[in-house]
């Protein structure tokens, strides 16, 4: 991975939207790969977890990992292994995971850490990951095990703790870990009762992030289960289909994360070239819809989309802020990050979507 040539990448990108080009000159280089969609909980706020999922469910074959991985490991910087399931159920994440590493990509784990045995702990640390995000969406029992249903608050704690130590134990500073918690509104929690929580992870965490939920575009927009903020003000064009690449577990190449049913389906790397799809007559007809504001009309999934419905900083759109911000992760460490969420809650006055608490 040529750091330089990745933020040049993502300069261009950022040129591109801003000229209205539907067909790019640059390449994503922030990707999603999908090891699996399936999951073992049943969480309020997920089309998985609530049985929303009209497409097969299945697992990546590794010859078809290895075939994405090689054709993107020329421009991709980063791959977040995960999009609709828990990738730790897949019974060969490491070897995903290290074989990107090893072509010079960045893995990424998005995990609820409910599977994460100390076996599975001793592997992550060897296995290449970069950054692990842990989602445990409450500070207390009553609010994580409402959300996150068919876990259990203190085992899944443990197993994250666990990790933690371990981590620390064997003095590694990578994997960059961020404990994720998602702002519900399902139970009250005291100021005493996140002290006493977060005195749990002191000097083992990189960071603990509260952030706002999404309702995977228009999936949960009008649900009464959890609590959310209303987008009924947008800000196209969705920079992610000029900056980000979605697959899904089968090949199936996605405009975003959020399409869990495959609606906006826009090819399979069975068949044709990730570069093809790109700039294939699907995305394109898409970008254009966010140019000319038609999005909405083009397809109902983008509706109540928080990515939409976060105002641009500086210029710089909510989407394409994801593989900026990792590629200047790249020059200068994981600590950008969280610099970074701190100077964006200045500007937007404690009103970002997300923020480092404690």
């Amino acid at each position: 991975m040529n750091k330089l040539s990745v933020l040049q990448n993502n300069l261009r990108a950022l040129g591109n939207l801003h000229g209205k080009a539907f067909r790019l000159t640059n390449l994503p280089t922030y990707f999603w790969l999908e090891p699996t969609n399936n999951c073992n909980l049943k969480c309020v706020m997920c089309p998985t977890g609530m049985d929303m999922l009209r497409v097969d469910k299945g697992f990546m074959d590794f010859d078809l990992y290895k075939k994405i991985i090689d054709e993107i490991k020329g421009y991709a910087s980063a791959v977040t292994l995960a999009v609709a399931g828990e990738s730790l159920y897949h019974p060969q994440f490491f070897a995903m995971s290290r074989y990107a590493a090893d072509q010079g990509i960045k893995p990424i784990l998005n995990t609820n850490a409910t599977m994460l045995t100390p076996k599975k702990a001793e592997m992550l640390l060897e296995s290449g990951v970069t950054s692990i995000s842990f989602a445990f969406d409450g500070f207390n029992k009553g609010q994580y095990e409402k959300a996150r249903v068919g876990a259990q608050f203190e085992k899944t704690l443990g197993n994250i703790l666990y990790f933690l130590e371990l981590k620390k134990k064997k003095g590694k500073k990578l994997p960059y870990c961020v404990l994720s918690i998602l702002m519900l509104g399902l139970e009250e929690c005291t100021p005493e009762e996140q002290v006493e929580f977060l005195a749990r992870f002191k000097d083992l965490i990189d960071e603990v992030r509260v952030r706002e939920v999404s309702t995977w575009g228009s999936s949960f927009k009008n649900s009464t289960a959890f609590s959310f903020r209303p987008n009924p003000v947008y800000y196209p064009p969705c920079s992610r289909l000029w900056s980000t690449g979605v697959i899904s577990w089968n090949g199936t190449v996605l405009p975003c994360i959020y399409d869990s049913n495959h609606e906006l389906a826009l090819g399979n790397l069975r068949d044709s070239s990730f570069k093809e799809i790109w700039n294939g007559r699907p995305m394109m007809e898409l970008r254009r819809s966010m140019l000319d504001g038609t999005f909405l009309s083009y397809s109902g999934l983008c509706e109540n989309c928080i990515v939409l419905g976060t105002p641009p900083i500086m210029g710089i759109p909510s989407g394409i802020r994801l593989s900026l911000a990792d590629a200047i992760t790249n020059m200068v460490g994981y600590r950008f990050e969280r610099l970074a969420l701190a100077l964006a809650n200045k500007l937007r006055k404690g009103r970002f979507t997300s923020k480092t608490v404690g």
